[in-house]
């Protein structure tokens, strides 16, 4: 649309050396005949050879006929044979080499036609193909670029935006554009398929656009949006055009930045990082002509508006960056008829025109810089406020992350040490150490002649134990830290809460007994009368001194931080009062120092309101700080019924839940579309070689020496393409209706799966009769992975048991649920509550996926996947299957 230049047919020689070009043109309602030519550009290469020396072939095929592969062999050959007197003007090596290259060029354009399908030239097709062979090998390495390359291929640079699809309500596109790398005959890549661009939503999220109009004068008139803020009808002057009209002519510009770092951006933290990539390989100002991109407007290596040298000299002054913004400017062939293109496509030439256009472009972004994003810029507070606001948030949550990790951290810490002692059998090995030590004390105290002494000294010894116990006691006995837990450590915190319920049922309380049966039969054996009342009296005694002593050193730390927190509210007060007062002197001091008396009625209006403004804002900056002081107070809860900790932890909790669940819903996104990716290829790739071996079959039917190869990669293919056809009932899409499914029919399915398995690893699949004679009705889709992954977990842990125990799995049905039971080692109790998490997996190698995928797919149906509990002594591992219902 835009090559009047015509270089569009010599940029065909960068892809490949050799060309067909195949032509139909549309001349109203009359479509001309098919117009054919063969070029072989290195002949074009080859020094002392001039333009009208070289013969090109040219056939014309009518109506919507194409040349056959035969009728391209004759136009090569034709080619060759034209220009056979330059051989002699070419060295030999050279002329081979064309002459090899040429002989090689075989095509046949009616074959490409039928499986290119739209566009075609067939019937009453129009256009222009080109059909190039061999392709360059610098095509290759263009497309793929170099390993850990940040920016964007130069191919994909110089295709990508084609035309303007990134800004909101941009026109249709006047060319619809692709680019596919078919990488096998059935496997193509799109490089440039609509979200490879930019796409108006994101234009919409970024944390600020620009939108308006530069009028023929060259004055900016537009609509600035700042973190959400829209400042309408913003005037943005040029001094260049001194009451004359513009060279360049009329143009629009609409563009988007977003902030360099995640803490500024109102984008949350993983869109800012993906948009970051994104801009770092294709952002920065595009140029589109009546809809067509211009090149190399917009590569980020071209700074044409020196946005990344003003950049370099001072962020804060010009603030923009290719990198972090993305946009168009929009020309026209009417309005700016002098921006001319040079012949080489590498730009505009440097008329007055694009010296105009250019310098209208590097006013605008530097004055929009200093009105928005400097803080002396006229609407630079809004900026800069909602910057701080920004960075205080992100400072308050780094401040708190670095809390919660450093609480967690110390959590995991006595966490690992509890279940290292219990694991070493230390809170035993004390009890005992104690209980042994009592004995010998008491002995000692029964053993004194003084029955009234003795009395008094096994009641102490009582005493000592019962502290020493609780002191052993709670040094196994962790507090919960006043922060959200993530999952794992919520798991392990559990887990800690079993044990200790256990270590306190099977340790502390026995030993406590224990303490209390030796002082007695102690004290029986000597016949020391010892007072029930005055040993119950005594041990509560005790109990009340360590109370009140807790209480006390409580209540000092309390009144010792409630001091702190009132000198530090009392100096808070006296600044902000310090602060206000000296601002209002500030001001009243500039007032006496300015002479109002002679100023105009617009200077005297700014000046007081520049005054007023200074007293306004620092008063109501420190009333907000002492307010939120004031609030900050007021959430001191002294009920203890619910403190603003506590309502912080919950809502932490909460997030902290949430994220996790967004992280597993996320990790469950990605697997499903890689499935859906591969499950896509994967039947496009078996079509092809169910094709070939079609028409390898008819080979061997002629040739005996094939017969033997054929039924070799035959019986292969049948055993793979069995195994595919097995898992046709996994396949969502085919079952969009409830269906009966049936026992019989799970064993068979499942039988034949796991056939070579079961039989590698000498396991028994067996059904019962109440099993085959089930029925459910349901999605296959949804029952037959559950019943794939639990077995295939059953056939691992079965595997594990020693060759002489009997292996099996089972499947049953019992009041009306399925059951899948095996004769495996069985689930820890430890990991019954945590057996359905996302992640959690005792397989080596295993993701953890497979059972909390199985027990949420069944939620969805109204069904839930359970594990039963084992009988005393029983071995192996039951799930359940049944209606929410039962």
């Amino acid at each position: 649309m835009l090559g009047e230049k015509g270089i569009g047919r010599l940029a065909i020689s960068t892809i490949g050396p050799q060309v067909l070009v195949l032509t139909r043109a549309r001349r109203g309602e009359s479509l001309s005949d098919l117009t054919v030519a063969f070029v072989n550009w290195t002949l074009f290469e080859c020094p002392g050879i001039d333009l009208e020396d070289i013969q090109v072939p040219i056939r014309v095929f009518p109506g919507g006929e194409l040349p056959s592969a035969a009728g391209v062999v004759e136009m090569v050959e034709g080619f060759l044979a034209e220009n056979a007197p330059l051989e002699g003007r070419i060295q030999k090596e050279s002329y081979d080499r064309l002459r090899l290259q040429i002989q090689q060029f075989r095509v046949d354009p009616q074959d490409i036609d039928s499986y290119l399908g739209q566009p075609t030239l067939r019937g009453s097709g129009t256009g222009t193909h080109f059909i190039i062979l061999p392709t360059s090998d610098i095509l290759q390495a263009d497309i793929d670029g170099e390993p850990r390359m940040e920016k964007a291929t130069p191919l994909t640079k110089a295709l990508l935006g084609f035309t303007n699809t990134m800004t909101p309500g941009h026109p249709p596109p006047v060319i619809k554009t692709a680019f596919r790398d078919h990488r096998t005959e059935e496997l193509s890549e799109d490089l440039i398929a609509g979200g490879e661009f930019f796409l108006p939503e994101q234009f919409e999220n970024a944390d600020h656009q620009i939108r308006g109009v530069f009028d023929a004068y060259g004055q900016f008139r537009g609509d600035v949006s700042v973190y959400g803020d829209l400042f309408e009808g913003h005037v943005i002057p040029w001094t260049g055009a001194r009451g004359r009209e513009t060279a360049c002519g009329p143009f629009s510009i609409c563009f988007a930045a977003i902030e360099g770092r995640s803490a500024y951006s109102t984008l949350p933290s993983e869109d800012h990082a993906r948009m970051s990539r994104k801009m770092e390989q294709i952002g920065g100002l595009y140029i589109y002509r009546d809809g067509i991109r211009i090149l190399p407007y917009g590569d980020t290596d071209y700074d044409w508006l020196d946005i990344e040298i003003h950049r370099t000299k001072s962020a804060y002054y010009y603030y923009f960056s290719h990198r972090k913004m993305f946009g168009a400017i929009e020309i026209d062939s009417q309005n700016n008829g002098s921006l001319n293109e040079k012949a080489g496509r590498e730009g505009f030439r440097e008329n007055r025109a694009y010296r105009q256009f250019k310098s209208i472009l590097k006013n605008f972004l530097v004055q929009v810089a200093a009105d928005f994003f400097r803080k002396e810029g006229v609407h630079g507070e809004r900026f800069q406020s909602r910057k701080a606001e920004l960075t205080k948030m992100e400072a308050d949550r780094e401040r708190r992350e670095r809390l919660v990790s450093e609480k967690r951290r110390r959590t995991l810490e006595q966490l690992k040490w509890f279940f290292e002692q219990v694991e070493a059998r230390a809170p035993q090995d004390e009890v005992l150490k104690l209980s042994e030590s009592t004995s010998q004390k008491l002995k000692l105290a029964c053993g004194i002649a003084d029955a009234q002494r003795a009395a008094v000294e096994v009641i102490q010894v009582e005493q000592d134990a019962q502290a020493a116990l609780r002191s052993i006691e709670a040094r196994y006995k962790l507090s919960r830290p006043r922060v959200a837990l993530s999952k794992a450590v919520e798991k392990e915190w559990n887990d800690y809460s079993v044990s200790f319920a256990e270590l306190a049922d099977d340790v502390f309380t026995p030993a406590r007994e224990l303490i209390t049966d030796l002082v007695r039969e102690e004290a029986e054996k000597a016949r020391v009368e010892i007072d029930r009342q005055q040993r119950v009296e005594a041990v509560l005694d005790e109990l009340g001194k360590e109370a009140r002593r807790q209480t006390r050193e409580g209540g000092k730390r309390a009144r010792l931080e409630a001091g702190e927190l009132a000198e530090g509210v009392a100096e808070v007060a006296r600044t902000c009062l310090v602060e206000v007062e000296a601002e209002l002197r500030g001001v009243v001091g500039e007032l006496q120092r300015i002479d109002i008396s002679e100023m105009s009625d617009d200077d005297f209006v700014g000046t007081r309101g520049a005054l007023e403004s200074r007293i306004l804002k620092v008063g109501e900056d420190r009333h907000l700080f002492l307010a939120s002081v004031v609030e900050q107070l007021k959430a001191v809860d002294l009920s203890g019924e619910s403190s603003a900790l506590d309502q912080l932890l919950a809502i932490e909790q909460r997030n902290v839940a949430l994220e996790d669940k967004a992280e597993d819903d996320l990790q469950l996104a990605q697997l499903g579309m890689a499935v859906e990716v591969i499950n896509h290829e994967f039947n496009a790739t078996i079509r092809a070689i169910r094709n070939s071996l079609r028409k390898l079959r008819a080979w061997a039917d002629l040739n005996s020496e094939l017969q033997g190869l054929y039924q070799d990669i035959r019986a292969s293919f049948d055993h793979l393409d069995g195994y595919l056809t097995l898992f046709t009932p996994l396949q969502r899409r085919l079952y969009r209706r409830t269906v009966e499914i049936k026992g019989s029919e799970i064993y068979t399915f499942a039988r034949d799966l796991f056939r070579e398995r079961l039989a590698r690893h000498d396991t028994e699949l067996v059904r019962t009769s109440a099993f085959s004679k089930m029925q459910i009705s349901g999605f296959p889709s949804s029952f037959y992975p559950v019943f794939v992954n639990l077995i295939d977990n059953a056939i691992y842990w079965v595997s594990k048991e020693s060759p002489g125990l009997e292996r099996r799995v089972t499947l049953d049905a019992r009041d009306g649920a399925l059951l899948v039971s095996d004769t495996g080692p069985g689930v820890n109790a430890s990991d019954r509550s945590a057996i359905f998490d996302f992640g959690f997996t005792r397989k080596p190698g295993g993701r953890g996926m497979g059972l909390h995928i199985a027990r949420e797919v069944l939620r969805r149906v109204g069904w839930e996947l359970s594990l039963m509990g084992s009988m005393e002594g029983e071995r192996g591992t039951t799930f359940r299957l049944a209606p929410v219902e039962k």
